[in-house]
């Protein structure tokens, strides 16, 4: 009797996780939701898996900004307690234009060290462009992250470059930041958020050419039996004519160990 019940309850979870990871993908395809933006944490927690799709839906006065929209559909691994890699799959459309498989990301990320709050990694990626005509991308980033149980600040020091014989200019320069409190409310946290591409470094754009946004991020995470799903729910204001004036942002993960 008992190990029916058992096998019950593990067939009942399955049917929850391959309902999620359905809802996963039919939600890539939902056109009012919206996003490569992202702010990487340094720490690696060996044996973490997840599937991720996060977005972004910008809102703007410009018929070429309006209404443009960018998915990514990620699954994550980490092999140890230092090193972690990540598979990405972007798509991006914008206003009345077809939705476009854009690239496909290979990441690794290194963790260096985490000691007394303050952890920090260094990422690589190699990004292959769908277009035949465009050229691929190299990026790298270091992540530095300060913690304790109540907050945090998280940076991201982002460098790119395109490669192959179709490349153009030189390596450009980002800069992300992410300062969240834990749970302020339940399990809901509050966080504020920027994102800061400044151009190529050899030839840095004017302010008002250079792309900035900065808005503010909820998350909520709850357990399912051995598993964690993560919600995030932001919105980014942009500060220059180059930017986007609005942007809503989204992310849905599903972790598992």
């Amino acid at each position: 009797m008992l190990k029916n019940s058992m096998k019950t309850i593990k067939l009942s979870l399955s049917k929850i996780r391959i309902f999620l990871l359905i809802l996963i993908f039919q939600l890539m395809y939902y056109e009012l939701l919206l996003s490569h933006h992202k702010i990487y944490s340094p720490i690696v927690e060996e044996g973490r898996q997840s599937f991720e799709w996060r977005g972004h839906f910008d809102v703007d006065d410009r018929v070429e900004k309006n209404k443009a929209h960018h998915h990514v559909l990620e699954t994550e691994y980490s092999w140890t307690s230092f090193w972690q890699s990540e598979l990405e799959f972007h798509l991006s459309d914008k206003e009345n234009t077809p939705m476009d498989w854009e690239k496909t990301e290979f990441q690794n990320q290194l963790q260096i060290f985490d000691y007394k709050n303050w952890a920090s990694a260094l990422y690589f990626s190699y990004n292959v462009v769908s277009k035949s005509d465009t050229a691929d991308e190299i990026e790298y980033k270091y992540l530095n992250q300060f913690y304790n149980e109540s907050f945090g600040f998280i940076s991201n020091f982002i460098f790119e470059k395109e490669v192959g014989k179709t490349a153009e200019g030189s390596t450009t320069f980002s800069l992300s930041n992410y300062l969240y409190v834990k749970d302020i409310f339940f399990d809901l946290s509050f966080g504020v958020l920027g994102f800061s591409e400044f151009g190529e470094i050899s030839d840095t754009n004017t302010f008002g050419n250079q792309e900035h946004q900065y808005g503010f991020q909820f998350e909520y995470e709850f357990e399912l039996s051995d598993s964690e799903i993560e919600l995030a729910l932001g919105y980014l204001h942009g500060l220059t004519d180059a930017s986007s004036n609005h942007a809503l942002l989204w992310n849905f993960e599903f972790e598992f160990n």
